[in-house]
C-alpha cells in the first residue's frame, strides 16, 4: 500500500511538472492564433475565441519564412552528414586501434568540450574573414564537417568500445578490410547511436543563432533563429509592437519540426542513449 502510494505521488509530480513545462508552448500556440484585439486583451485569455490563422498569413506573405527555412535545413542537414560520417571514422580510431598517445590525446580532444565557443569566436572571425569566407554558410558547416564536434565524438567512442571484438576479428580472419568492417558490419548495427547523433546535432544546429547572427550579413541568408529575432524587432508602432502573434506563429513553426521528430523517433533516441553507455 505504501509503494502504491508512493508510486502515485510521484506520478501527480510528473503531471505537475509536465503541465508546467508544458505551458509555455500552450500559450505561444494560443498566442499565434489569437487576433491583436485578443492579444492586447486584459484580463489575458488563454483560448482564442474565435480562432484566427492571420498570424501565420502573415509571415508566410510578409516575412521570408521560406528563405529562413530553406537557409536552416541546408545548414543542418550539412551539419548533420558532416558530422555522421567525420565523428564515426574519428570515434571508431579511438575506440577500436592502439596508438602511441592515444590516451593523451582523447583526453585533449575531450578537453575541448569545456571551452566555451564564445571564447574561440574572434579568433575563428578572424580567419574567416582573412579566408573571405564571412557571409557564407561555410563558418557555419566547416567545423563540424571536420570532425569538431567532441560530444559527438564522445557518444560514438563509448559505442564502440562495447562493440564485440569477435565480430570484427571473424570479418578480418574472412578476408574483410578495416573499411569494410567499419562501413558494411559495424555501422549497420550503430544506427540506434548514430540517429541520436544525428537529433542532437540537427537541434544544436537549428537553434543555433549566435553562429549565424555573427557569420552571416544578408537577411537572405539568415536562418530560421536569426530571422525570428529580426521580425520582432522589425515590428514597429504601439499597437503592433503589443501584437505577438506573428512572432508566436514563427516561433511555433520553428520549433514544431524537432518535436515531430522526437515524437516520432523516440524509442530510437532511447536506445541510443542506453547503448552509448550513459545510462545510469
Amino acid at each position: 500500500m505504501l509503494k502504491k502510494s508512493r508510486f502515485g505521488i510521484w506520478i501527480l509530480i510528473c503531471i505537475v511538472l509536465g503541465a508546467i513545462f508544458l505551458l509555455p508552448f500552450v500559450w505561444m500556440l494560443s498566442t499565434s492564433l489569437m487576433s491583436t484585439e485578443q492579444i492586447v486583451k486584459y484580463p489575458p485569455e488563454l483560448i482564442p475565441s474565435p480562432a484566427t490563422l492571420r498570424s501565420f498569413e502573415y509571415i508566410f506573405t510578409k516575412s521570408d519564412f521560406f528563405t529562413y527555412f530553406k537557409n536552416s535545413s541546408i545548414i543542418t542537414l550539412l551539419n548533420i552528414f558532416g558530422t555522421l560520417i567525420s565523428t564515426t571514422l574519428v570515434a571508431y580510431g579511438f575506440a577500436k586501434y592502439d596508438a602511441r598517445l592515444k590516451g593523451f590525446w582523447f583526453a585533449l580532444l575531450m578537453s575541448t568540450m569545456m571551452v566555451p565557443y564564445f571564447v574561440t569566436i574572434i579568433p575563428l572571425y578572424s580567419i574567416y574573414a582573412k579566408l573571405k569566407l564571412i557571409n557564407t554558410i561555410v563558418p557555419l558547416v566547416l567545423p563540424n564537417i571536420l570532425a569538431g564536434s567532441a560530444f559527438s565524438i564522445f557518444l560514438l567512442h563509448q559505442f564502440f568500445k562495447t562493440f564485440p571484438k569477435e565480430i570484427e576479428e571473424a570479418s578480418r580472419i574472412d578476408g574483410c578490410s578495416e573499411l569494410n568492417i567499419l562501413f558494411k558490419i559495424v555501422i549497420p548495427n550503430s544506427k540506434a547511436i548514430l540517429f541520436v547523433v544525428g537529433i542532437f546535432m540537427f537541434v544544436w544546429t537549428w537553434n543555433d543563432y549566435f553562429g549565424p547572427v555573427i557569420f552571416l550579413n544578408d537577411q537572405s541568408k539568415y536562418t530560421l533563429a536569426v530571422g525570428l529575432v529580426f521580425l520582432n524587432s522589425s515590428i514597429s508602432g504601439y499597437k503592433d509592437a503589443l501584437d505577438q502573434g506573428p512572432v508566436m506563429a514563427m516561433s511555433l513553426l520553428t520549433v514544431l519540426p524537432i518535436i515531430i521528430l522526437y515524437v516520432c523517433f523516440q524509442k530510437y533516441f532511447i536506445k541510443g542513449i542506453v547503448n552509448s553507455g550513459l545510462k545510469g
